[in-house]
């Protein structure tokens, strides 16, 4: 009799669910999405995630440590990974790293490297050239006397007494947790100030949109904050995101370390001073305040492939835009001329006046990501967009309507409830690959059930539910009595088995082997639980008890 009611209390309990609007996981897929794997590393998460677009899981990748923040699917079948350490040095940033790593599809850590000491932090990206190399950020400690010499106003250096400097290093993996440094490129080598002669980099800032004003009002330690970085192989150039004062730039790579130093050398002959820059005139005065194009943007780079091919997608997260805030996605196309350099009138800002593709601008595609972010060109012409602050990931197709939406079902790590209202979800990055994308050659693909709670299938995902997961769900069975839970596994298999609270907070971890298993409920509250099983082989279920 007890069995009885306990079955239609659970009957009862899923229809109420079922009933919930989504709130989380996959909220939208038309047949216009393109068919591919989602993967997205929360920011207060230790794990990065791989969904399909019904949000079943394809992958985890748990780590142990927070993002520090960019993370890539690499066409190797690797995760190219930074993350955070305790730093040494006096780096309070809530994107610092310290730590680089890949790692293979079953979690493996093949290599990593620190980049952490009183004088020196990595910091928010890292990107894979084609050579195999790893173009990494990373802050240097510069103190008051060195700034003053180089033209900083010393009124206006922070009150710590040093500014965090811009340093960028071409990394060799070695062996297992060792680098040859190749290339290096210093900010402090690129600055001008008009303070004062007798120092150095003394000039007339407007003159000179080839480097970079150090007294440049606003700023305090963290004087531009690189958010991204990109490699063009063809080009032979680097693009980076200079959060802090609103712009993207353009450095040569092809100069050696000596030259990168200087403002002659490589294929611009500029050394390594800025090629080209664009978002915010005012920086080097040749634009009013009112002309400023991006407010805290991410995630730019160049578009790899199809119409677009060489232009520059930008994430312009729209952080102090004039009027309300709010986000868009904005395609840049630069004025390259045949010699790789760029056209630049004098005195003018750098063109083009505006953006070439805009989304987010109108009213009915309106959306805000504060901080974080990117988006991404798919082969099929649509466009992915990671609004990382509120973790919402969407495809637009080209007429900009969305074809799919998946809302990260995280706190933290923890998985949430469908019907949740979810918060600390946030992804610094999403990407999305094809079926046929080549890092998953090689790779047996197993699909899982969704990372949230109760989820609640969509149309086009019915016929995606595991035959080998509903069969095996019949074979185990929980019965709840009142001082144990008893769970009967009449399958042939082990499983790992999570309980969890309705607000999908984890409670306890166990294996289950066939058989019988019974777990004490004494020191557990009444309420509603979900017990979630997972083998090795990716067979996962999740079933209701109410205690």
């Amino acid at each position: 009799m007890q069995r009885l009611l306990f079955s239609a209390i659970i009957l009862f309990l899923s229809a109420v669910l079922f009933s919930q609007n989504r709130t989380v996981g996959t909220l939208n897929y038309t047949e216009d999405a393109l068919e591919g794997y989602t993967f997205f590393s929360p920011f207060s998460g230790r794990s990065a995630y791989m969904v399909d677009n019904c949000g079943n899981l394809i992958n985890r990748w748990e780590q142990g440590t927070f993002p520090g923040l960019a993370a890539y699917f690499l066409a190797s079948g690797k995760m190219l990974r930074t993350y955070k350490v305790t730093p040494i040095g006096p780096f309070t940033s809530a994107s610092n790293a310290g730590g680089v790593a890949l790692v293979d599809w079953n979690n493996n850590t093949t290599w990593s490297y620190e980049l952490n000491t009183d004088t020196e932090l990595s910091h928010h990206d890292a990107v894979m050239m084609p050579n195999g190399n790893i173009l990494l950020l990373t802050w240097e400690l510069i103190l008051s006397d060195e700034l003053i010499e180089n033209g900083r106003d010393p009124g206006e250096i922070a009150a710590q007494g040093y500014a965090w400097g811009e340093r960028i290093i071409e990394i060799k993996p070695i062996g297992s947790n060792e680098v040859e440094i190749i290339w290096e490129w210093h900010i402090k080598d690129h600055w001008v100030q008009d303070q004062d002669a007798t120092l150095n980099n003394f000039g007339v800032i407007k003159e000179h949109p080839e480097l970079f004003n150090i007294n440049f009002p606003g700023i305090s330690f963290d004087y531009n904050h690189f958010n991204a970085i990109d490699y063009h192989e063809a080009f032979d150039q680097i693009l980076i995101s200079s959060r802090n004062t609103d712009e993207i730039w353009i450095l040569d790579h092809s100069t050696t370390t000596a030259e990168a130093a200087s403002h002659t050398g490589g294929n611009s002959g500029m050394g390594g001073d800025i090629m080209y820059r664009w978002g915010n005139g005012l920086v080097y005065e040749a634009a009013s305040i009112g002309a400023q194009r991006f407010f805290g943007q991410h995630g730019a780079h160049w578009i790899k492939d199809g119409p677009d091919k060489d232009k520059i997608l930008v994430f312009n997260n729209g952080n102090g835009r004039p009027g309300i805030d709010f986000s868009t996605v904005e395609i840049l196309n630069p004025p390259i001329l045949p010699d790789g350099n760029y056209e630049k009138v004098a005195n003018d800002p750098y063109g083009p006046a505006a953006t070439v593709w805009v989304y987010g601008n109108e009213p009915e595609q309106q959306f805000y990501s504060k901080f974080l972010s990117n988006a991404q060109y798919l082969e099929n012409g649509n466009i992915l967009i990671n609004a990382g602050s509120p973790g919402n990931i969407f495809e637009i197709n080209p007429d900009k309507e969305i074809v799919w939406e998946y809302e990260i079902p995280l706190f933290g790590d923890t998985p949430a409830m469908q019907g949740d209202n979810i918060n600390n979800n946030s992804s610094f990055r999403a990407y999305k690959f094809p079926l046929d994308f080549k890092g998953f050659e090689g790779i047996d693909i197993m699909v899982r059930d969704p990372i949230e709670i109760d989820p609640i299938p969509l149309d086009l995902c019915q016929d995606d539910v595991s035959t080998a997961t509903i069969a095996v769900d019949h074979e185990v069975e929980v019965i709840c009595l009142i001082d144990h839970v008893y769970i009967q596994n009449n399958s042939q298999l082990t499983f790992q088995v999570k309980l969890f609270n309705s607000n999908g907070v984890l409670i306890k971890e166990f294996l289950s082997a066939p058989g019988r298993l019974s777990i004490p409920n004494g020191n557990l509250s009444s309420g509603l639980y979900f017990i979630s099983f997972v083998n090795k082989q990716g067979l996962q279920f999740t079933k209701k008890v109410l205690f």
